[in-house]
């Protein structure tokens, strides 16, 4: 019988119950896009078993998968059409899933990134220098605003992702503007967003902060931060943690209710996210490689 979880423990690809007439019931992606299984059937003698339903996508269109294959012994040989995905797949139930064997290279990665990262870091001002340095300029942090970001800002809104990569990683080799600005374009052109890109703006009208959250296709969480980036001269002075609070409201303004995101270990900002609540995930392998879960929005909202 086919009836349980199927997949790994942090990313189940079908949630299967079977009648006794060899009727299939559930889910494909559950917890992700949640697909019910509109007709499947399990043929106990020969082990052939076919799944099909609709999905929805991230713009809210329908996208219809059909799957089938057969049972071999305990492992499930699959071949999909999930909308305009298609190829083959083995997998096994998720209990029984075991994790492939740590490299020598995943056992020294750890140390090398956190060399990386303690190196970035040293690179940040403090808090205290941040904070004259605002003085100086003449700014509170009362007068910068946190606002939806429109095309408009598209200049801006490259300039500043290409600064704030630089500095995180502690290089001048990143993506340039040209490739930003192009990158940026196809976002705001796109007619079906259902992303939305928040900025901060001082008083002078200067961006220096935004994030970039949408809805996730993958994984257990409902959204993606797929960006969030803060000139270092205004890192240290609370404006991170309203970053994550506002960002938490768009996610819930759409429906969204839990989010990831994933981070390269060289970047200092790391233990922000501990601090910010973040849940360590971890990869097949059992080792956390950056990626951080929240499973309640709600909690970074005061």
């Amino acid at each position: 019988m086919i009836t349980g979880r199927w997949g790994k423990p942090n990313e189940v690809l079908l949630d299967l119950t079977v009648d006794e007439d060899g009727t299939v019931r559930g889910h494909a992606n559950p917890g992700r896009q949640n697909a019910p299984i509109r007709r499947g059937h399990f043929e106990a003698g020969t082990g052939a078993v076919i799944l099909e339903g609709d999905a929805v996508n991230q713009d809210g269109s329908s996208a219809p998968f059909h799957i089938e294959g057969r049972l071999d012994g305990r492992t499930l040989r699959l071949r999909y059409q999930y909308g305009e995905m298609s190829g083959d797949v083995d997998i096994v139930r998720v209990d029984e899933f075991r994790p492939p064997s740590l490299t020598f290279w995943d056992r020294l990665k750890p140390f090398i990134e956190d060399f990386r990262r303690s190196r970035n870091a040293r690179t940040r001002p403090s808090r205290e220098e941040n904070l004259r340095e605002l003085q100086k300029q003449g700014e509170s942090l009362d007068s910068i605003v946190f606002r939806d970001a429109v095309a408009a800002d598209i200049p801006a809104l490259a300039e500043l992702h290409v600064t704030t990569w630089n500095a995180t990683y502690n290089t001048t080799r990143g993506p340039t503007i040209e490739i930003r600005t192009w990158q940026w374009n196809k976002v705001f052109a796109n007619e079906r967003r259902r992303d939305f890109v928040l900025v901060l703006e001082t008083r002078h009208g200067r961006l220096i902060g935004f994030t970039w959250g949408k809805p996730s296709d993958s994984g257990e969480f409902e959204g993606n931060l797929s960006k969030i980036y803060l000139r270092w001269e205004y890192h240290g002075l609370g404006l991170g943690r309203r970053m994550m609070e506002e960002t938490a409201r768009r996610f819930l303004a759409r429906g969204i209710h839990s989010f990831n995101l994933f981070a390269e270990l060289s970047n200092p900002t790391l233990g922000f996210y501990d601090r910010m609540g973040g849940e360590r995930l971890l990869n097949e392998k059992g080792q956390f490689d950056g990626a951080y879960g929240w499973r309640d929005v709600r909690t970074l909202i005061r």
